[in-house]
């Protein structure tokens, strides 16, 4: 696996990288791709999700660790809510892999209440968490850098 790159920042810088992601990345104005090709990237994050925990596109599933909605603005980065006991190394794990095996450039973000994480292609992680809370993940790979 290539080596993470990690960045410590605030979840509005997370905001703008993401942003900038969908325009660099979409196909059309604001970043919009076409409706199959973000079925295709949520039905993949969403297997995805679920190798590593419950994954739910339904809000009555209160017990699923991770939830998301698919009938948002359909463009290459989707926002995961989790939930329970989703901690954040599990999300960052589940994120790497969806990230690098998408057909397409894909950006997953994760909405914490304490924080927030956005997994961007290759491997590059901007959090709000420390790198501690997403070990052994990121120790495993390099050591992180601060910017």
């Amino acid at each position: 696996m290539q080596p993470i790159e990690f960045h410590h920042t605030s979840e509005e810088e997370i905001e703008k990288l993401a942003s900038a992601f969908c325009d660099q990345h979409g196909d059309e104005a604001n970043g919009i791709i076409p409706d199959e090709e973000y079925d295709k990237l949520f039905d993949h994050l969403a297997a995805t999700l679920r190798k590593h925990a419950t994954f739910t596109e339904s809000s009555l599933d209160a017990d699923a660790a991770f939830s998301g909605y698919r009938y948002v603005d359909q463009i290459p980065w989707i926002t995961i809510v989790p939930r329970k006991a989703a901690g954040p190394s599990v999300a960052l794990a589940a994120a790497l892999e969806a990230v690098s095996a998408a057909h397409r450039p894909l950006a997953v973000s994760f909405d914490f209440a304490s924080g927030a994480l956005l997994v961007l292609p290759p491997n590059r992680v901007y959090t709000t968490f420390a790198a501690s809370i997403l070990a052994p993940i990121v120790e495993s790979s390099s050591q992180p850098s601060h910017s």
